[in-house]
């Protein structure tokens, strides 16, 4: 049988990573002095961190990657049903977040791409922008 492209993520490794995105949430409610939320302002406070961090350490550790990539895919996953995926439609195995579109279909949020374009590219491709564009993407019919 074949390997279908989005297989959804066991439960064990999507309860790592909604912890792992909690974590992020926790240093990001202590960097702000408020209680952050999964949200477009979280995105932003997680956008400064990532310039903060980048200039002090210009090659992030692949596990603060992963804590941030967490922290976004969380983001869409709470605001729009999502559900945790791996995606190996493009024969690489990419982790996302899959959200139903309001219409029909589904949209697929290639978290961890996004952060590794954030940190190639700085604020020109924003998490919190990136968040509003793909947002109106799913809520499109």
């Amino acid at each position: 049988m074949a390997k279908r492209p989005i297989q959804f993520v066991p439960p064990k490794q999507a309860r790592q990573l909604t912890e792992l995105a909690e974590r992020a949430r926790l240093s990001l409610s202590r960097f702000a002095g408020v209680d952050v939320e999964y949200n477009a302002v979280g995105l932003q406070l997680l956008d400064e961190w990532v310039d903060r961090h980048l200039r002090q350490f210009p090659k992030p550790s692949g596990e603060i990657i992963t804590v941030w990539g967490a922290f976004l895919g969380e983001t869409f996953r709470r605001r729009f049903n999502g559900e945790w995926v791996v995606n190996a439609s493009s024969g690489k195995s990419r982790l996302g977040v899959l959200c139903p579109k309001e219409e029909q279909g589904r949209v697929f949020v290639d978290v961890m791409d996004q952060m590794q374009r954030r940190i190639r590219e700085g604020m020109s491709e924003s998490l919190a922008f990136y968040y509003t564009i793909k947002g109106v993407e799913i809520k499109s019919g």
